[in-house]
C-alpha cells in the first residue's frame, strides 16, 4: 500500500520538514555519485556500517571482501571516518530516485502534521534522535554486518509512529497494490497496522530493505510523542 495523500492539513508551514526533504534532494543530486564504483567508495566513506558503529573501528578491505565483521585483519579503508556521525549522514544519502521520491513524499505527507504538533524545535530533536535509533536499532540487530544502511526511510518510519499516535482517525489516500491497483481511504491507524504488518512479513525473506530500521524509527517516533506531547 502507498500513501498518496491525507485529509489533514496543517495550520503551519513545516519548515524542518521541508529543509529535510531540500537537503536530501540536493545531496542526491549534487552530491551522491552516480557511477557505481564512486557510489561504492562514497557510502563507505560516509554513510553508517552496523560494524562500525559497534566497535567504533572502520571497515578493513578484508571485513569488506568477506562481508563479515568477524575478520579483523587488512588495512582500513577510511581511517578518518567519522563514525560518530555516520548515522546523520545515511539518513540524507538515497540509493537511487525512487528510493529518494518514496522517502520525501511519504515525510512531506506525514511530517507537516507531526511537526505542526511538536513545534519546530522539538521536530529537529526528533529527527536526530530517531535517526540514530533506527540506525542503532538496525546495527544492534546486524552486528556482524559491513553493509552501510543509508536513507530517510526510518525517519519516515519515526514520523509515521507518530502520525499513529497523534492523528490515528486521519483520512489517508493510499494505492493498494494487491490484488489489483486500486486506490482506496482508509483510516490512518488501519494504514499503519497494515505497513507495520508488512515489515514484519520482510523478515522472513532475504531483502535489502532494513525492516529492522523502520520498525525501530516508528517505535521510536511513537514513543518520543507519547512521552512529550499531550493529547487534548
Amino acid at each position: 500500500m502507498i500513501p498518496i495523500s491525507d485529509a489533514n492539513p496543517s495550520l503551519n508551514k513545516p519548515l524542518v520538514t521541508i529543509f529535510f526533504i531540500w537537503v536530501c534532494v540536493l545531496i542526491y543530486i549534487f552530491v551522491t555519485p552516480h557511477n557505481i564504483n564512486q557510489f561504492n567508495e562514497y557510502l563507505y566513506r560516509y554513510a553508517a556500517i552496523p560494524c562500525e558503529l559497534l566497535t567504533n573501528i572502520p571497515v578493513t578491505d578484508q571485513q569488506y571482501y568477506s562481508n563479515s565483521c568477524n575478520l579483523t585483519d587488512g588495512a582500513i579503508i577510511f581511517p578518518n571516518k567519522q563514525i560518530s556521525l555516520s548515522f546523520i549522514y545515511s539518513s540524507f544519502i538515497h540509493s537511487g530516485f525512487v528510493h529518494l521520491l518514496g522517502n520525501i513524499w511519504s515525510l512531506w505527507i506525514f511530517g507537516d502534521n507531526v511537526e505542526d504538533k511538536l513545534g519546530k524545535t522539538k521536530t529537529i530533536l526528533f529527527l536526530l534522535l530517531t535517526s540514530f535509533i533506527s540506525i542503532f536499532g538496525h546495527a544492534v540487530l546486524n552486528p556482524n554486518s559491513v553493509i552501510p544502511v543509508v536513507g530517510a526511510s526510518g525517519v519516515v518510519a519515526a514520523f509515521m509512529g507518530a502520525y499513529f499516535y497523534l492523528f490515528p482517525n486521519a483520512r489517508i489516500l493510499a494505492f493498494l497494490l494487491i490484488p489489483f491497483w486500486m486506490p482506496i481511504t482508509i483510516k490512518a491507524r488501519n494504514f499503519m497496522i497494515f505497513w507495520i504488518a508488512s515489515q514484519l512479513l520482510l523478515t522472513i525473506q532475504v531483502t535489502n530493505i532494513s525492516w529492522e530500521a523502520h520498525l525501530f524509527g516508528f517505535l521510536s517516533g511513537y514513543i518520543f510523542v507519547r512521552l512529550t506531547y499531550k493529547l487534548k
